[in-house]
């Protein structure tokens, strides 16, 4: 345990945007639980390095295993090799071929990740509410709440996302979109979670999700989560999208939440340039590396 709130506090040390604190018994259970899916490495009786990762199963991306901020620890590029080559070969046992890694984007944490053959896939960009924004729509929008109703519209528009995504240099294809309906309309059922609708002419045009974050490590409470921003490629570059994100933050900063996190693919560069001048700043980054493709 000791190692982990040590590698987060040196997190929060280079990005202060990482929240460092943990609460410690949720931590220590958490260990308990996950303590023989823990690899550790020792050196003359000292730890120099653990790797933990959650095994999940995916049917848009495959089975994988996610390792989380706290999930790993070592003093070498060499100890990290010997635990990932253990812990792999289990993984690979159980078909879990997508390996996903979340680490602080600077050139000690991910260098090396790479030496692995791990490359980098999406970016956390985090945002500190600081005051509410209050770009006006452009004449003839209208932003709206949506609901369960609204699911024809939500899948419609989240397939122009998905459009952008295919793409170069994207290049997001092949995947299994068959579960989206289902999944949004159990998204949208969620009292939770915002759900925001932009029309014009009685049309809607835009959409985006908000919901409260749960606890995970390296995200301070209090903390929004914005996703599926999506505007029809008609009424883009109008400042449609920027005036619906500004309403939901503001909403957002007036209920209380401190910061907000959204997530982007770093091949799509478009929306990473978006997300920076709007002001997020990139926190973690999450590598990934498939086995078997090289």
């Amino acid at each position: 345990m000791e190692r982990i709130t040590t590698r987060l506090a040196e997190d929060a040390t280079v990005q202060s945007l990482v929240n460092p604190a943990l609460p410690v018994e949720l931590l220590a259970d958490a260990l308990r639980n996950a303590r023989h899916e823990t690899w550790v490495c020792e050196e003359d009786g000292v730890v120099v390095g653990h790797l933990y990762g959650a095994m999940l199963e995916n049917a848009t991306y495959g089975n994988g295993v996610w390792i989380g901020p706290d999930g790993v620890s070592f003093n070498t590029t060499d100890i990290l090799a010997d635990l990932y080559a253990t812990a792999g070969a289990t993984w690979l046992e159980h078909a879990a071929l997508e390996h996903y890694v979340w680490t602080l984007d600077d050139v000690v944490s991910v260098e090396p990740w790479y030496e692995l053959g791990f490359a980098r896939m999406h970016m956390r960009g985090v945002l500190a509410l600081r005051e509410p924004r209050a770009r006006e729509f452009p004449s003839g929008y209208l932003i709206r709440r949506g609901d369960v109703d609204d699911i024809d519209t939500a899948v419609a528009l989240d397939d122009e996302l998905d459009a952008v995504q295919r793409v170069g240099p994207s290049f997001s294809i092949g995947l299994d979109h068959s579960t989206k309906r289902d999944d949004l309309l159990e998204t949208l059922g969620d009292p939770d979670t915002n759900h925001y609708i932009v029309e014009a002419n009685g049309r809607a045009v835009a959409q985006c999700l908000t919901f409260a974050l749960p606890p995970r490590r390296g995200s301070f409470d209090h903390t929004l989560h914005l996703s599926a921003v999506t505007v029809d490629a008609e009424h883009r570059h109008h400042g449609v999208g920027t005036a619906m994100v500004d309403w939901a933050l503001r909403e957002a900063f007036h209920a209380g939440f401190q910061y907000v996190e959204t997530n982007w693919r770093v091949t799509n560069r478009r929306a990473g340039t978006y997300w920076r001048h709007y002001g997020f700043v990139p926190t973690y980054v999450r590598l990934h590396r498939t086995i078997g493709t090289g």
